[in-house]
């Protein structure tokens, strides 16, 4: 009887010995992560607000994210020859036209935003 008290007298004085070690890796462990985690936030801070086009794909991508898609923003350099598409197309949507009002017949034109006779909004 003897030999079981010495046991569990002694599993009792290493118990809170065990634990102390556990409580410290795993604090160690949880500081190592958020480090991990706080230094790749950092990097990425840093990526996304670098000038040069190191890192263009990746900045392209966080301001389509965050910020206003790259089809909305304003020109750019390379948006310029596209830009020059576009307005040729333009030019040729706002060629001269007259038709008819949808809602009351009456002759439009491509100047008209509003109809002179019923007041309905083109587009």
């Amino acid at each position: 009887m003897t030999e079981w008290s010495l046991l569990i007298g002694g599993a009792a004085h290493a118990a809170p010995l065990l634990f102390t070690w556990f409580d410290a890796l795993a604090t160690a462990v949880v500081l190592i992560i958020a480090g991990a985690l706080l230094t790749g936030m950092f990097m990425f801070v840093r990526i996304a607000s670098d000038d040069s086009d190191r890192y263009k794909e990746l900045k392209e991508m966080v301001e389509t994210i965050f910020g206003t898609p790259a089809h909305l923003r304003p020109h750019s350099e390379d948006n310029s020859a596209k830009d020059g598409a576009k307005s040729e197309r333009r030019a040729g949507a706002a060629a001269a036209f007259s038709e008819p009002c949808p809602a009351c017949s009456e002759t439009v034109t491509e100047r008209d935003s509003i109809c002179p006779s019923c007041g309905l909004q083109l587009l």
